[in-house]
């Protein structure tokens, strides 16, 4: 057993001893690498995102009353002015409603004339009565007969005036019905969406039905583009901020808009792994005009959330992450948490090695890191390849490619 025990004990020593030696040939051994310097750069953090555009201002055009459309007089792709006649649903019903009421109306105004040539009658009965009742030629009945004529005959007169009140009333509704059946425009603008035709029957809407909307007004002077953004990304986007917004019909111009809106409710989306994805929305309102628009344009937008300039910045694929316990204790910062392993980092060319060095970023260009902390303007720092870069270890030699 004692034998076995040091056969055992000396293979694992060897293995152990190959392995350091093997470590250290690829300490010494050369690692072809690119190297850049750090430089000072201007730099711009863009969030891109995808959405579509619409009017900032539009309206849809619904009926108020049930009835059969006898005319249109616009159609898809019409500017109109505020004010215009745009359609007529059938007022044949209406007119007549508003007919009998005014009927109506005025047979109740003759009640209440007559009511009041009654009360007055009433009253000179009453008063009659009451001289000759102080003369002793009545007695106190015959003036509490007048008296509740009297009565009677002001009670009605009041029942009367409620009764023209009334008519008045619904013969002003009716108007106001009658008035909507002729279909005007609300504001100026262009119509992107008619959905009647002559002849169908407009619905009014109701709490548990819409409605029929008859036609949509945009405004298009003014477009928005409303787009979604990744929960990750949102929370960097401020009211205010620059933005180039690139539609899919004109792919070869930007146009410029700044952000105006920021959901505060998140727009939920399941993706390829069932996984629900969290958005916002946010409204890029654009500065430019944009001819033979339509609503509904796919966009894509490039959103400036900061800018920095003359930062000192390295190669976005530079920065690399390394554990700790791979890093000599001296290049360590004695800040860095027991519990933190990986370090954020660069490897800096020195007298042909590549020593790792943990510095801070800031923002991120489209290529370019900022650099907070950690380098000095002038050092070299490996950018490529990505398999040296990944393969790197801390004081390891290096030959610059293209030196």
């Amino acid at each position: 057993m004692k034998r076995k025990y040091w056969i055992l004990t000396g293979v694992l020593i060897v293995i152990a001893v190959l392995i350091i030696i093997n470590l250290k040939a690829n300490r010494g051994k050369s690692i072809d690498v690119q190297v850049e310097k750090v430089q000072r750069r201007n730099l711009k953090m863009i969030i891109t995102a995808s959405g579509s555009i619409r009017p900032k201002r539009k309206i849809d055009v619904s009926a108020s009353t049930i009835g059969k459309i006898t005319s249109v007089s616009v159609k898809e792709g019409d500017y109109v002015e505020k004010g215009q006649f745009l359609m007529q649903i059938d007022p044949e019903q209406l007119e007549s409603s508003v007919m009998r009421i005014e009927a109506s109306l005025q047979s109740a105004r003759a009640a209440s004339k007559e009511a009041r040539f009654r009360m007055k009658q009433r009253k000179n009965e009453l008063d009659r009565v009451k001289r000759l009742f102080e003369k002793g030629f009545r007695t106190e009945e015959d003036v509490e007969t007048a008296q509740t004529a009297y009565n009677v005959a002001v009670a009605s007169l009041d029942a009367s005036i409620q009764r023209v009140a009334e008519q008045k009333a619904l013969l002003k509704s009716a108007r106001h019905d009658l008035k909507e059946v002729t279909i005007n425009s609300g504001m100026s603008g262009v119509v992107t969406r008619l959905n009647v035709e002559e002849g169908e029957t407009a619905i009014m809407g109701t709490i548990n039905n819409p409605g029929t909307v008859l036609m949509t007004i945009a405004d298009l002077s003014k477009i928005e583009a409303e787009v979604e953004i990744d929960e990750t990304e949102v929370v960097y986007i401020k009211i205010g901020d620059e933005a180039g917004v690139t539609l899919d019909a004109f792919p070869d111009t930007t146009y410029r808009g700044e952000v105006t809106e920021i959901g505060n409710s998140p727009v939920l989306s399941s993706s390829v792994s069932g996984q629900q994805g969290v958005d916002f929305k946010v409204v890029i309102t654009l500065h430019d005009t944009i001819q033979n628009v339509r609503p509904g344009l796919s966009a894509d937008a490039e959103i400036v959330v900061a800018e920095r300039d003359s930062a000192l910045s390295i190669p976005i694929q530079s920065l690399t992450v390394r554990e700790s316990n791979e890093i000599n204790d001296y290049e360590v910062p004695d800040t860095l948490s027991a519990e933190r392993k990986d370090i954020e980092g660069v490897f800096v060319i020195s007298e042909d090695k590549a020593k790792f060095r943990r510095i801070e970023v800031g923002i991120s260009g489209s290529k370019y890191f900022e650099v907070v902390s950690g380098l000095a303007e002038g050092e070299q720092v490996v950018s490529g390849n990505y398999k040296a870069i990944r393969d790197l270890e801390d004081d390891q030699r290096v030959e610059i490619k293209g030196k």
